[in-house]
């Protein structure tokens, strides 16, 4: 049984550049109106139609509303949506049509009015080509023209200010339709009705953030520090609890741990959170500091790309990538790399599972027992490799048509356990006869090498959130499916995707889940590691704190200092 702990548990003036060092003062103990939150890596955008990373995704659910509020109900395993924006929602007997009735008197910060007709606009931004969004094919089963675009006429109308109704091309299940469309995250079209598509990811930095959440954005100094202050305006679920929060960029994982222990930040989230071996040290030596797991929500995954890369970028062309494009090799892989003794040596045991598809161990209901479950074999690795036609060189590194097995694992800065992981992946091939170099890229330069398929293989990862979001994460056209970052292709998993987004019994609904997962194991698009608990790092002093396996800042509204 995997245990769970919380240890019971001013400023100081400091020069991080923003980075690294620190020079410390007597701690203001009567600061309570600002709540300063330590992270890794700065955000890639504040604009819904934009965001990629999970915790921009998060901060931007403080800002911009959102029809419901999804929540994760432990004890029933379950995903439950709340009201938000929306206060109501019914769907048809067929799963053709879909209404959502607003709340009345919503407001933008700005004090423009809420209504539908911003859900309806920013759909149509969503879904244009020229913005490129990664949440564009999540309105691929509107209605459509009969040339194949979206007939956004009929497919989306607002009758009122108050009523937003959708109608699909083919039956869709309610769960599927509350997740994706929640996840759209509407602008205000107030703002951004004259800037074209096309301008609005060149404009991001110059374009006002405009929300209606419990937060506004009042400071955001890129690779520093973004300040949300509480929007008086919001009704969403009403103005955030502290007068200010900031998140302060902090490559540097021990200077994210000192500044904690010393008051400088009053949170540490992210990359991983708190190592476990630094959160037992905390428990005699820092009462002041409490530690909450956030579980079965993060997974850390090897991608290796499935195509070529450079081919590609150069003219479009989609060819087998030369080493990893075999499903042996990917399966060998899986079997060389030790992921007990990363877990053993960095995570400990009782905070992370080995995983073998992308599936979170919180939905054991749906769980696919595998016949096997590749254990650390080397002997196996190598036979598979040898079966693909990869043989011993003369330096002793495998070659195959004079080439040899070579690559490069990538992984972001400032995330010890995907450091400490990638050291270890590197031994484990070495001993099988793969020479494996190692590259740390700063996270911005690393989501943009992933997405345009500069690496041959990365350490990353993704967050569960709810079970909807595993459909996004696959699908052969790759360029509509931003997070298939191996850019995987496989025609049945694309059915079964198609199918675990419509209607379908209890029956039906588990054996596509099933099948889901058995491709996935496989394939082994990914190299999946472990599903790992995050550590966060709280200062005693903030209260009501809730995390959610959905988010870390599931209710950082209501947080407060005291």
């Amino acid at each position: 049984m995997r245990t769970r702990f919380f240890l019971l548990p001013l400023l100081l003036l400091f020069c991080i550049g923003m980075t690294t060092s620190c020079t410390k003062t007597a701690p203001d103990t009567h600061r309570n109106d600002h709540i300063r939150v330590g992270v890794a890596a700065d955000f890639d955008y504040l604009n819904p139609l934009l965001i990629q990373l999970s915790l921009s995704r998060e901060v931007c659910t403080l800002v911009f509303p959102t029809l419901a509020k999804p929540s994760h109900n432990e004890s029933a395993g379950t995903i439950e949506f709340l009201p938000a924006a929306a206060e109501r929602w019914e769907f048809s007997a067929d799963g053709m049509t879909a209404r959502f009735f607003l709340k009345e008197g919503l407001t933008w910060e700005d004090g423009h009015p809420l209504t539908a007709d911003d859900f309806a606009f920013s759909y149509r931004l969503y879904a244009d080509p020229a913005v490129a969004s990664t949440r564009q094919h999540y309105l691929q089963d509107l209605l459509k023209k009969p040339d194949g675009t979206i007939d956004f006429e009929t497919a989306v109308q607002t009758h009122d200010s108050q009523t937003l109704m959708l109608r699909f091309s083919q039956p869709m299940a309610p769960e599927i339709i509350l997740d994706h469309f929640n996840d759209l995250m509407p602008v205000a079209k107030h703002v951004f009705k004259d800037i074209a598509p096309g301008d609005i990811r060149s404009l991001a930095a110059e374009t006002p953030v405009i929300g209606a959440g419990p937060f506004k954005v009042s400071k955001w100094r890129r690779q520093q520090e973004l300040v949300l202050a509480s929007n008086p305006m919001s009704q969403l679920p009403a103005p955030a609890a502290s007068p200010f929060m900031s998140f302060i960029v902090i490559p540097e994982y021990t200077t994210r741990l000192t500044m904690l222990k010393s008051g400088q930040i009053d949170a540490m989230i992210s990359a991983g959170g708190i190592n476990p071996k630094d959160a037992e040290r905390l428990v005699t030596t820092n009462p002041a500091i409490v530690i909450r797991p956030l579980e079965d929500r993060y997974f850390d995954s090897v991608v290796w790309l499935n195509i070529d890369g450079a081919a590609y970028r150069a003219t479009g062309e989609v060819l087998p990538h030369p080493l990893f494009g075999d499903r042996k090799v990917r399966q060998a892989m899986t079997f060389a790399i030790d992921r007990q003794s990363i877990i053993d040596g960095f995570i400990g045991p009782d905070h992370a599972r080995i995983v073998n598809t992308s599936l979170s161990p919180a939905y054991q209901a749906i769980e696919w027992k595998a016949p096997h479950t590749y254990p650390y074999d080397p002997r196996k690795a190598s036979e598979l490799l040898a079966e693909a036609g990869w043989t011993p060189g003369p330096d002793g590194i495998l070659a195959r048509n004079g080439q040899r097995f070579s690559f490069t694992l990538a992984a972001p800065v400032g995330n010890p356990r995907r450091n400490y992981a990638a050291t270890i992946i590197q031994e484990n091939l070495r001993q099988i006869g793969i020479e494996c170099n190692l590259r740390i890229d700063e996270n911005l330069v690393f989501l943009k090498n992933q997405n345009e398929y500069r690496y041959d293989a990365a350490l990353s990862g993704l967050a569960a959130e709810t079970l909807p979001f595993q459909l996004i994460i696959w699908g052969s056209d790759f360029r509509k499916h931003t997070f298939n970052s191996s850019a995987f292709q496989h025609e049945e998993l694309d059915r079964v995707l198609a199918r675990l987004q419509k209607p379908a019994t209890q029956e039906e609904h588990l054996g596509s889940w099933h099948r889901y997962q058995e491709i996935l194991h496989e394939e082994q698009p990914r190299t999946f590691l472990y599903y790992y608990d995050e550590l966060e790092g709280f200062r005693r002093s903030v209260r009501n704190v809730r995390l959610n396996m959905l988010s870390t800042l599931y209710n950082a509204h209501e947080w407060r200092i005291y």
